[in-house]
């Protein structure tokens, strides 16, 4: 191990050890076991908060209220004065 990965693995460990913030512990946790390879569907990996806001865009979507990612950034350009 060198010193680079040192310094990583011990600000890492900082980091964690200094929350308290279990959805933060659980994203990290998550991410690793992703990253290791284990098969760990991202959906189970998200809030229900977040899982609720997907949902919703999604039917929202099948309702006809979706616009496209064109249109977005056309209006986005607009506001910056972009275009």
């Amino acid at each position: 191990m060198d010193a680079n990965t040192a310094e990583i693995k011990n600000y890492l460990h900082k980091l964690i050890v200094e929350t308290d913030d279990e959805t933060i512990l659980s994203k990290v946790q998550a991410y690793f076991n992703t990253l290791k390879g284990k098969n760990i569907d991202w959906w189970d990996t998200i809030s229900d908060h977040e899982k609720d806001a997907i949902n919703i865009g999604l039917r929202q979507l099948e309702n006809g209220e979706g616009i496209s990612h064109e249109e977005v950034k056309k209006k986005a350009d607009k506001i910056l004065g972009r275009k």
